[in-house]
């Protein structure tokens, strides 16, 4: 043992070779001293990977909140994005929708009632047409009876049926015509209307289906939509009124010439009937049926 300093400014009784801060730890051999020396070793050691250890969980917190708030800012930008591309297709939807009722509301005059009244109207007017004929072709009876004297005769009364039969069979000819136009009519205004729509439904294609990244780039969007749509719906009033047909009868022709002319020929023969019936009766003076003669004076 020799005297060592204690490391506080004293002296203290150690083995040689114990360092004075250990004797003031109270190492007074060299076996305490590498006892505490190693004590110290290890604490030091802990210590460091407990610092080393802090250090990594700050680091793990650090990039675990980094990771965290890029997520975060990942969903905020998800849900940003879909509630612009809602906003976007909601738009879109409303527009399309927009444009097919301004359609729709341009065609709307053209219901079933409206071809019926246009067959109405092409039977009106073909109706004229018969009837005004149909009156020539009686008063041209009535002339052609009077002047042969058989007014009241059963051929006059056939030929009347076959006038009225005439009349009948060409208002039918002429109402299946009507119906004819009118389906056609209702045909072309049915495929004027689905082209409209189509283009209107088309009209989508112009812009891209994904939102834009901002809300002043989904209304440039929309925007570019609707004036598209708008060009498409403000030409409806020039086809709605292109269709709007004045029905048209082309010129019956001669309906009852037929009927006259046969009429003309039956009246003929039966008033040469009539006269060879009057002529055996009353030039000869004999019955053509009988033997007594009729005795003439000539003086």
């Amino acid at each position: 043992m020799t005297m060592v300093p204690n490391g506080s400014g004293g002296w203290a009784f150690a083995e040689e070779g114990v360092p004075p801060e250990y004797v003031a730890k109270g190492a007074t051999t060299v076996t305490q001293y590498q006892q505490l020396a190693s004590q110290d070793l290890s604490d030091r050691q802990i210590a460091a990977q407990r610092e080393i250890a802090d250090q990594q969980q700050a680091l793990n917190e650090k990039q675990f909140g980094a990771q965290q708030e890029q997520y975060a800012q990942q969903q905020r930008q998800v849900e940003e994005q879909a509630e612009r591309q809602s906003q976007y297709d909601t738009g879109r939807a409303g527009a399309l929708a927009e444009g097919n009722r301004s359609i729709e509301n341009a065609f709307a005059q053209f219901s079933p009632e409206y071809f019926q009244g246009y067959a109405r109207d092409y039977m009106a007017k073909a109706g004229d047409q018969i009837d005004y004929q149909k009156d020539q072709a009686t008063k041209d009876l009535g002339f052609q009876l009077a002047r042969q004297g058989i007014s009241s005769s059963q051929a006059g009364v056939n030929q009347t049926g076959l006038i009225d039969e005439t009349a009948g069979r060409a208002a039918a000819e002429q109402t299946a015509l009507a119906q004819q136009q009118a389906a056609a009519l209702q045909g072309n205004t049915a495929a004027a209307k689905q082209n409209l729509l189509n283009q209107v439904a088309a009209s989508q294609s112009i812009g891209s289906p994904i939102a834009g990244s901002s809300v002043q780039d989904i209304n440039n969007s929309l925007q570019t939509q609707r004036n598209a749509i708008s060009g498409i719906t403000s030409s409806a009033g020039d086809v709605t009124s292109s269709l709007k047909a004045v029905p048209t009868v082309n010129s019956l022709g001669s309906i009852f010439s037929g009927v006259l002319g046969g009429a003309g020929s039956l009246l003929g023969g039966v008033q040469s009937g009539q006269i060879q019936g009057h002529f055996g009766r009353g030039l000869a003076g004999t019955s053509p049926g009988g033997s007594s003669t009729t005795n003439r004076s000539f003086g």
